[in-house]
């Protein structure tokens, strides 16, 4: 028999029908066997009662009866002989009905012909009474007969107790014996029916567990990042069913794993994209050649200064590699490119860095301020007339930092306002756009941190632009890059 192709409720059906079948046959025997017992056994013992009632009365109630009738003190009618003939006669069929014993039958046979002579001699008497002078008579019949025949049919009626009661003692002896020889059969289907359920709770039991162990196996090696999971056996249960869809499911999630990977490459590519667009081909040439008509000007100081300026710069750009950065290394990265950009607008530009000591160690994605400055720069100060200032600042709450890149630059109006919030708040990346650097940090911080994260673009024309940076306080970085406040 093929286990593993059955069915969970095949199975238990399979087990129920095992136990319940031989139990059902077991008390059908059982009923069998003790409704034949009732049938040798009842009939027995409603003839001896019914012997026994007839034995109590009925010499007492005769003999009293025929002397008070023979000594003239009450008259024939008046006494109840005839009903109780009647009656005996009625026993004494049923008595003869209901036994099988001839020994028994014998007896009733002959209480019976008893009876018709005793009843022959009490209407003796009852036809003597009607005529005087025949006391001596009818005193001689009761003494001589009437008293002789209630007597032997009392005798009669005692031998078939006797005989009766003989046949119970072997009926009781015979039932006894075949309890005992029943009780044995029971006892042994009993064992063999136990020794069967055991053998199949064992087989059910580990056909149904071990799939459902080796499932959980497989579960746990999946949560462990393991999927190269076998493609379970051909079974016919419901776990098999389960197994299947756990393995299609496994299929599924090894599939979305593996696009998750590739969302993360292909991210990893666009911060590398970042990286080489915001190191400005136009930025380092220009920074370069302004280098170089310093170093002809004899401007050696200004020219060891920028040029440590720019390797502090390409240091802290690439920082060798991390993704994250201190808000400190930050701070240097941006304030190196503000020293570069002040050389080359020494009139138009000032500013100011005030960030809390506090929060140094806040790590953060890299390159988040330096777009923004340069943003704030190319689009803010250099568009009006006079100097302008770049003020960065920090802030935070218990769940929240603030970076604040603010310029005093041309501003913006509203409905310019608008189109740039809309153009990052979709991430729009196109490089022709003037929002590009903005829209770009927006999207590495929804990316990392989520969507309730990212810039508020605030501005005013005329009067200039503020850009706050909004990061979670506590991310899910690694502990070690985390900033308890």
């Amino acid at each position: 028999m093929n286990w593993t192709n059955m069915s969970l409720k095949t199975k238990l059906k399979l087990f129920m029908f095992s136990v319940l079948i031989p139990l059902v046959c077991l008390v059908l025997y059982m009923i069998v066997r003790f409704s034949t017992y009732t049938d040798r056994y009842v009939p027995i013992i409603n003839d001896i009662n019914i012997a026994n009632a007839f034995d109590m009365h009925f010499k007492q109630d005769v003999d009293y009866a025929m002397y008070r009738i023979a000594i003239g003190s009450e008259k024939f009618e008046n006494t109840q002989i005839e009903q109780i003939l009647k009656r005996s006669k009625v026993y004494f069929k049923q008595l003869e009905d209901g036994t099988n014993l001839e020994k028994s039958r014998k007896q009733v046979r002959m209480a019976q012909r008893n009876l018709e002579l005793l009843e022959k001699k009490i209407y003796q008497i009852k036809a003597n009474c009607e005529e005087s002078g025949h006391y001596d008579e009818n005193m001689f019949i009761l003494e001589n007969d009437i008293y002789v025949f209630t007597e032997l049919i009392t005798d009669e009626i005692e031998e078939y107790v006797y005989y009766e009661a003989l046949e119970l003692e072997k009926v009781k002896h015979a039932i006894e014996n075949d309890i005992n020889h029943m009780l044995q059969i029971i006892l042994l289907i009993f064992a063999c029916v136990l020794v069967v359920t055991w053998l199949l709770i064992i087989v059910i039991s580990d056909s149904i567990s071990k799939p459902l162990q080796h499932l959980c196996e497989l579960t746990k090696q999946v949560g462990e990042g393991d999927f190269s999971i076998k493609q379970p056996k051909s079974r016919g249960d419901e776990v098999m069913a389960l197994e299947q869809s756990f393995h299609t499911m496994v299929g599924k999630i090894e599939s979305l794993v593996e696009n998750v990977k590739q969302e993360q490459i292909n991210l990893r590519q666009m911060e590398l994209k970042l990286l080489q667009v915001q190191i400005n081909p136009h930025f380092l040439y220009n920074t370069l050649d302004a280098i170089s008509w310093m170093a002809e000007d004899g401007q050696t100081d200004e020219v060891v200064e920028m040029v440590s300026a720019l390797s502090e710069f390409f240091r802290t750009g690439l920082s060798k590699g991390r993704d994250y950065i201190t808000l400190k290394e930050e701070e240097s990265h941006i304030r190196s490119y503000l020293q570069i950009q002040k050389f080359r607008y020494a009139d138009i530009l000032e500013y100011e860095i005030d960030i809390p000591e506090v929060i140094g160690d806040f790590m953060l994605l890299k390159l988040t301020l330096q777009p923004l400055i340069e943003n704030a720069l190319y689009h803010g100060i250099k568009q009006k007339r006079g100097k302008g200032k770049i003020t960065v600042t920090a802030d935070y709450d218990v769940y929240s930092i603030f970076l604040k890149v603010k310029d005093n630059g041309i501003g913006m109006k509203e409905d310019e306002l608008q189109a740039l919030r809309e153009r990052v708040e979709r991430g729009n990346l196109a490089t022709s756009d003037k929002g590009f650097g903005l829209a770009n940090v927006h999207e590495r911080i929804r990316l990392n941190y989520g969507n309730d994260y990212g810039l508020v673009i605030d501005s005013t024309y005329g009067e200039g632009t503020c850009v706050t940076v909004c990061l979670p306080s506590r991310t899910s970085l690694p502990k070690e890059n985390l900033l308890f406040l």
